[in-house]
């Protein structure tokens, strides 16, 4: 039975269709996203789930603790 990692493990790169709302239901559950981050992920990089998994890697914000933040800024 295929398992949700399988759409991106063959030998061609998975594309995320957003016309397809169960597609969309699908990459926003594995990459933790609302609908309007992986619609701008698609419309920086394209529909290739590897391309779209590394932008948002990059993009999003890691959470840091606000005493973190303002601790670096007082420097």
């Amino acid at each position: 039975m295929p398992t949700e990692t399988d759409a991106f493990t063959g030998s061609e790169h998975a594309r995320i269709d957003l016309t397809r709302d169960v597609d969309v239901a699908f990459w926003c559950r594995l990459l933790d996203v609302d609908h309007s981050q992986l619609r701008r992920a698609i419309q920086q990089v394209g529909p290739r789930s590897d391309a779209v998994m590394r932008y948002l890697k990059r993009s999003l914000p890691a959470a840091v603790p606000p005493q973190a933040s303002e601790g670096a800024d007082a420097r």
